[in-house]
């Protein structure tokens, strides 16, 4: 709930900065060269840090599941003595029923 709230609070300050600041900046990226509202730069750079944050963290999920997901099977072949992991007999699938 925190967090929602700490959200909300830094997403309205941000809006309310980039409003007052309505002005025309010149961008040039390599060759590029435009004339564009403050208010759009300023919303979004916040919009791509949010979708940087947001990778980062997904990826940092994905990579700790995984890690998890090894450690679970590394510990399940140390407590087999034989070191090889119980495979369930599988049905043919010939397709006669």
């Amino acid at each position: 709930m925190f967090v929602l709230i700490l959200s909300l609070i830094c997403s309205l300050l941000i809006a309310v900065f980039a409003i007052q600041n309505a002005g025309l900046v010149t961008i040039q990226l390599f060759w590029v060269t435009r004339d564009v509202p403050l208010v759009l730069v300023i919303l979004g750079s916040t919009f791509a840090g949010a979708l940087v944050m947001l990778l980062l963290a997904i990826w940092r999920e994905l990579r700790l599941k995984l890690r998890s997901k090894q450690n679970s099977i590394e510990q399940s072949q140390k407590s087999d003595p034989s070191g090889q992991q119980a495979i369930s007999p599988l049905k043919p699938t010939d397709g006669a029923e």
